[in-house]
């Protein structure tokens, strides 16, 4: 039997709108189901532990944004049972189903669900004994989702169908004042000391942020996670590159350099604030895992 986890605020309501057309397909069918909407931050972790505990359920859906992924799929390792994960995407990112080539499309998410057709086990990434699914950011990029969070215009933006803007607009109001330093990043045992560090990405998918291609090479199930360090760059030559990210294209700046492992310690001279999934997550020292555990993810 499959369970829902809604969040009907996401996308500034469109969770609710998606919500509505999959409940009228799903009635429609006939299916047996179970649904639970979230009220608040934190909540779909607690509400996929329950629903796998507690009721007959064997499948669980994610009906929100990347935000709404990251709690179920963590409530799933909480539970204890395993079981397969889908996803219909009704956020403002979406980024985990760019990652995954899901269908934008509802109704075309949900029969593709239905169908119980192809699935695939993916990596998770572990830090401070949380789990993130896309991303694990330190520095530059921590700094932006924490700003990003607590802004009042990523909900305006939201309401207008423009929340990836919220995410550029922090990047700019962090530019102006961010002071890079000195990290000592450690992969798999090997040592790298770096200067004037702008921000440490460790991915599992290609793309965060709203589409951001930050790690291109990112590969979701080969049991390593890239890593992207920006460094020695000016304030204006960051901001004069940064749109090359959105196609990947500064893989080829001489400030980019790349790593690949399955342990990641990121040690800096000053704290820096550390996100997982976009959310705020720990300072450094932080400590990233690529995790035994899979999840099994419906396609």
């Amino acid at each position: 039997m499959l369970g829902f986890i809604v969040n009907p605020v996401a996308g500034n309501g469109r969770g609710a709108v998606v919500w509505k057309r999959l409940e009228t397909e799903l009635k429609r069918r006939g299916a047996v189901y179970r649904v639970r909407m979230t009220s608040k931050e934190g909540e779909a972790k607690k509400l996929a532990a329950e629903l796998l505990q507690k009721e007959e359920v064997t499948h669980i859906v994610a009906v929100g944004g990347d935000g709404t992924v990251s709690e179920v799929i963590n409530g799933i390792s909480e539970s204890g049972i395993c079981c397969p994960f889908g996803h219909v995407p009704a956020g403002s990112g979406n980024d985990f189903a760019r990652g995954h080539n899901l269908p934008s499309d509802a109704l075309q998410a949900l029969e593709r669900i239905l169908a119980a057709g192809k699935q695939k086990r993916i990596d998770l990434l572990r830090v401070n004994g949380q789990l993130a699914v896309n991303a694990v950011g330190a520095g530059f990029d921590g700094q932006v989702a924490k700003i990003t969070n607590e802004a009042g215009y990523k909900r305006w933006l939201n309401r207008v169908r423009l929340g990836t803007l919220s995410y550029v607009i922090s990047m700019l109001r962090v530019l102006v004042s961010y002071q890079p330093c000195r990290v000592m990043l450690t992969v798999d045992g090997k040592q790298e000391q770096l200067e004037n560090v702008w921000l440490i990405a460790v991915a599992n998918i290609p793309n965060y942020g709203g589409g951001m291609l930050i790690c291109p090479g990112a590969v979701p199930d080969d049991g390593l996670a890239e890593v992207c360090v920006v460094s020695g760059v000016s304030r204006w030559s960051l901001l004069r590159a940064f749109p090359l990210i959105y196609r990947g294209a500064h893989v080829r700046h001489p400030a980019v350099r790349f790593f690949r492992g399955r342990h990641i310690r990121i040690q800096a001279e000053n704290p820096l604030v550390v996100h997982a999934d976009g959310e705020v997550a720990a300072v450094t020292p932080v400590t990233v895992e690529v995790t035994r555990q899979r999840q099994v993810v419906s396609l």
